[in-house]
């Protein structure tokens, strides 16, 4: 009889474990059921969800579909496989520093920082700790991985000014400028390209550019060094105004593309001009660049590190 009462008593306890079905493996990590169980109240507080790892969806997608956690869970498997691998662990040490730096920036303590995270995300001290030490360690691999790439010239800048802007004054002043001229109707653009290729070498190697426009330019109304002229504000083309942008007194730049055929340009003389509301939106359009160049390097990131890893789903819930 007491044999049996064990043997009852056995299948009691087992049947009230809880088993935790694996739903994914990326690069040996397990994805239980109950990480997206987990992540599902996360997704209640926007402020627990990393924004980068959500491609295109937003914490209600999170809330509301399974698919879209999983997803998620994936990409953040990705970025701290990625962490350990290259070794980039966050020490006790700079996460105090973390959440000393936080207390300057906020005007506050250590202490009422600590009590915030307790209050408005439910962390005790050492939950916020772990926390925090994934965060750092995800931006350092984001950092070197991929904001170190991310690239912004003033002329992507002043073109999408001029996009939203399309009436604006420029942002040039006068100008004189020479060009080296390059016929695309003669062989076509590659072919017009390629000449133009070997003229910019020329430069480069040091050779003047009245020379190289003197032995190469194909302006049937070809001007002593190339000269084109001086100009005002608004008379030249988006092409040329692109590329002068950059450019000081005296310089050349790469080869440009306009209607008429292929360019090399030198700026002569300048007088400065600045377009007040250029200067203006000027530093809000970096920004909004930079983020966008941003996501979209973090995306062929991701995109390349699923090529490259071992992902295994077990039924999508």
């Amino acid at each position: 009889m007491w044999i049996f009462s064990l043997l009852f008593l056995n299948l009691v306890s087992f049947s009230s474990i809880t088993i935790d079905r694996v739903v994914a493996v990326v690069n040996n990590e397990a994805i239980l059921e109950s990480d997206l169980s987990t992540l599902e109240k996360k997704a209640q507080n926007p402020a627990l969800i990393e924004e980068v790892l959500l491609q295109n969806q937003t914490a209600a997608d999170l809330r509301k579909s399974s698919e879209s956690r999983l997803n998620y869970l994936i990409n953040e498997r990705l970025l701290d496989s990625q962490v350990k691998r290259l070794n980039l662990t966050a020490s006790s040490e700079r996460i105090d520093q973390e959440i000393k730096q936080m207390a300057q920036r906020y005007k506050t303590t250590t202490d009422e920082i600590l009590t915030a995270a307790k209050a408005d995300m439910g962390f005790s001290t050492q939950d916020y700790r772990a926390f925090l030490k994934k965060q750092i360690e995800r931006q350092s691999l984001i950092e070197s991985e991929i904001s170190s790439k991310v690239r912004v010239s003033d002329e992507e800048i002043y073109a999408e000014f001029r996009k939203i802007n399309p009436r604006s004054k420029g942002n040039l002043g006068e100008v004189t400028i020479a060009h080296i001229f390059f016929n695309t109707k003669k062989s076509g653009v590659d072919k017009a390209k390629e000449r133009a290729e070997k003229a910019l070498e020329k430069l480069k190697s040091g050779e003047s550019f009245s020379a190289v426009a003197e032995q190469t330019s194909e302006d049937t109304q070809f001007a002593n060094g190339g000269l084109l002229g001086t100009f005002g504000p608004d008379e030249l083309i988006p092409e040329f105004e692109l590329a002068l942008l950059s450019l000081s007194k005296g310089q050349f730049s790469g080869v440009v593309q306009s209607k008429k055929g292929i360019h090399i340009l030198q700026l002569i003389d300048s007088k400065v001009g600045k377009n007040a509301a250029f200067e203006k939106e000027k530093d809000k359009i970096r920004a909004y660049l930079t983020d966008k160049s941003f996501e979209k390097q973090f995306s062929l990131w991701l995109k390349r590190s699923r090529e490259e890893a071992t992902i295994n789903q077990f039924g999508k819930k």
